[in-house]
């Protein structure tokens, strides 16, 4: 074999593995997202009518983080972070549902959390809003009509704690 051929011989072979690199480092690092929605609990609540709870805002979420939706729903007193602002309020009684739940993992971290996404109708005359919440510190309960309500719960802080 001639010093041309295995030189293009070794340089195939050095483009190949690199090619595997990239491709082993982009299946490695990337987000994962896994439907979650006929999984326990989100099963027993996605596609169902539910009434908000208490009064929250819809904030235009920073860019990095929207997943599929750029309304990301909140508490009504959640502070907003640096690129986020306030696009609606939305009251008590509201209707939303939710439409799926999805875990997503970072490929960097490994952190896993859950996103649901949905709809909220707010407002006269009315709108329906795609939102997206992250899965965190909240109930839905039923009400003495059967309704389902979706409420944040209180946060601990130490005014709430007591030393009894």
């Amino acid at each position: 074999m001639s010093t041309k051929k295995i030189l293009l011989l070794l340089a195939g072979i050095g483009l190949f593995v690199l090619l595997v690199f990239i491709g082993l480092l982009y299946y490695t690092l990337k987000t994962k997202v896994e439907d979650v929605t006929n999984d326990p609990p989100y099963v027993n609540f996605v596609g169902k009518k539910m009434k908000l709870g208490q009064d929250a805002i819809l904030v235009n979420n920073y860019e990095p983080f929207v997943y599929e939706e750029p309304l990301l729903l909140e508490k009504k007193d959640s502070p907003l972070y640096e690129g986020t602002t306030i696009a609606f309020h939305v009251k008590k009684g509201d209707e939303l549902q939710i439409r799926s739940a999805k875990n997503f993992t970072n490929g960097t971290s490994g952190a896993t959390h859950t996103i649901l996404f949905g709809t909220i109708i707010t407002g006269s005359p009315s709108k329906t809003l795609p939102f997206e919440y992250y899965w965190e510190t909240q109930t839905i309960t039923k009400d003495a009509e059967n309704t389902l309500i979706f409420t944040f719960l209180p946060e601990v802080t130490s005014e709430s704690v007591t030393d009894e």
